[in-house]
């Protein structure tokens, strides 16, 4: 066997132990109930392989089928129902979008400015986006993502937390959404067996579409975060369209375990030295998550009219579904918070890296 070929079988193996940790960690801390529990695993499980062994190894096209099955679950959020409701919603989007873009490049550059982080990782420690997307958009643009995973999760930890409990006090005191019903007055028809596997084939295919051309136009403009932001507006449009998409929730877990792995391969003992300069940091995202919260919520409320239990769900940096789930409960309206939420997840994940890199030349 030539050089080449034990190489090969040197890095396929490598690969399968990297996904074995992944796997392992990662399904670990999400039946523990740990938030973000199968990213978090897996980027715990294979830092400690490749600081310890320095194995750990993922090819390079699996970050870019990753980033479109992470497109792939933001465009399967965005459906016909949404686009109605997006009309009457219209304004209270817009100032949630524009004042929580203000405010968190705001507090990116004070982050940087204060502490050791460079201005890419500073700006991504505090996007109001997915975790998995951030922190692979961290990847694509040069920040440390390692330092990114581990801030953003402390920023879901405050949302539920604080944010949660905050809007039950709110809502109680300043006023609910009044639930005339507390079933939805739609239910959904549950799928087949055959309409799920149509819709995981048409997801997948309209996915891969969408990615294929991301990456030529990645290549083309030296912006790799085009890969996800391509295969989710394809699975938007075709979902808006047909409501048809399919793809059942193993498959985000599996993404999750996946970019968790990819984080933790670039991860060192010099990484692990350099996540003690994070505890500054670490207070600030969770007290400046909070009062954004707040100051969000208030406009909400005041400008345009949202009950307060509402208001603070929907102007929370969490979850879209962990929030949408939670509002009945703290008595707040699902159906706004699911279309703000959505909408803040849309708008992040599109125009926040474009924000980021302006921002960079700048700093």
């Amino acid at each position: 066997m030539g050089e080449k070929g034990a190489m090969a079988v040197s890095e396929l193996l490598c690969f399968f132990i990297t996904l074995a940790v992944a796997v392992i960690v990662g399904t670990v801390f999400y039946k523990l109930g740990f938030p973000a529990g199968a990213m978090v695993g897996a980027l715990i499980g294979v830092s400690a392989l490749n600081i310890l062994t320095g194995w750990a190894f993922m090819p390079a096209a699996v970050k870019n089928l990753t980033k479109t099955v992470a497109g792939l679950f933001v465009g399967m959020s965005m459906t016909m129902e949404m686009v109605r409701n997006m009309k009457r919603l219209f304004k209270p989007v817009i100032v949630l979008v524009g004042v929580i873009f203000t405010l968190c490049l705001s507090a990116g550059t004070l982050l940087y400015h204060v502490t050791g982080l460079d201005a890419v990782t500073a700006l991504f420690c505090v996007a109001p986006g997915g975790l998995t997307d951030m922190t692979l958009m961290t990847m694509d643009m040069g920040g440390d993502a390692a330092v990114v995973a581990v801030l953003q999760v402390l920023r879901l930890l405050s949302v539920y937390c604080i944010s949660m409990p905050l809007a039950r006090i709110l809502g109680k005191k300043l006023g609910g959404f009044v639930h005339e019903n507390p079933k939805s007055s739609v239910e959904k028809k549950p799928l087949s067996r055959e309409e799920k596997r149509k819709g995981m084939v048409l997801a997948a295919v309209v996915a891969l579409i969408g990615g294929a051309v991301g990456l030529g136009l990645a290549e083309l403009l030296h912006f790799s975060v085009l890969v996800l932001i391509g295969a989710m507006v394809t699975t938007a449009a075709v979902n808006i369209k047909t409501g048809k998409l399919y793809m059942p929730k193993a498959v985000r877990r599996a993404v999750q375990i996946l970019s968790g792995a990819l984080i933790a391969t670039g991860v060192t003992a010099d990484s692990l030295e350099k996540l003690k300069t994070v505890i500054l940091p670490a207070v600030f995202i969770c007290c400046g998550f909070v009062l954004i919260n707040l100051v969000l919520a208030l406009l909400l409320h005041r400008v345009c009219k949202l009950d307060m239990a509402t208001a603070v769900l929907s102007s929370s940096a969490g979850g879209a579904t962990e929030a949408a789930l939670a509002a009945p409960d703290l008595n707040a309206d699902p159906s706004v918070v699911s279309v703000l939420q959505i909408s803040r997840l849309i708008c992040t994940t599109s125009f926040y890296p474009l924000l980021v890199q302006l921002l960079y030349q700048l700093l």
